[in-house]
């Protein structure tokens, strides 16, 4: 599948018109998602083939988009069950319910019995709920090989996620800065689309190697 393919696809799916400002939720662009997924399977091969985990899912476009790239088996975990009740609709209109998985759940207290390969996720900024970004990073190094993660940009913030990473037995490889739209969908916003620079972090967690 073409980049622009997989872009196309996933411009199609259902999104949840439900966002909970504490958990700051902002959905992930079909652009965005696309270019990260598609980076993460053509220069690393991190998703076909791969077990692959979207932490705080919403409407399950990381989630869909591996499962379009070849991954083998997909969950999608989050605390809305309006969210999951979208993910699972996308699924099924995409034919591939067999292969995904959706939990109700809080990130935070999530484990498995098992590594997975691959965790992709755009968890809160941790602006609203302090360490709420890092309570997301600390479940995604306890549970996979590979970790893509969403952030804000800057460097006061970039210094500390590395420390924080760093503590939690994980290497940082790679960090990726773009534009990030988030829409108007909170009654304090005030512009229709507001950009914000965010990094993204491909993470491998040393423990795992």
């Amino acid at each position: 599948m073409r980049l622009r393919d997989l872009e196309m696809a996933l411009q199609m799916l259902d999104r949840s018109q439900n966002h909970e400002v504490l958990y700051e939720q902002y959905p992930t662009p079909p652009n965005i998602a696309a270019s990260i997924l598609y980076s993460a399977e053509m220069e690393h091969n991190d998703i076909c083939g791969r077990f692959v985990i979207d932490l705080g899912c919403g409407d399950g476009i990381f989630a869909i988009g591996a499962a379009l790239l070849g991954a083998s088996h997909i969950i999608g975990i989050d605390i809305q069950s309006k969210a999951l009740k979208v993910s699972q609709q996308n699924s099924s209109t995409l034919g591939i319910e067999e292969i995904t998985d959706w939990v109700l759940g809080d990130v935070s207290s999530f484990t498995l019995q098992r590594y997975v390969d691959t965790v992709v996720c755009n968890p809160p900024f941790g602006v609203k709920k302090r360490g709420a970004d890092v309570a997301f990073l600390n479940t995604a190094l306890s549970i996979a090989r590979v970790v893509y993660s969403i952030h804000l940009a800057g460097e006061k913030n970039r210094i500390f996620l590395k420390n924080v990473i760093k503590d939690m037995g994980g290497r940082i490889t790679q960090i990726e800065t773009f534009e990030f739209p988030i829409p108007k969908i909170y009654a304090f916003h005030r512009k229709e689309k507001h950009l914000t620079q965010v990094d993204l972090y491909r993470i491998e967690s040393e423990e795992r190697e």
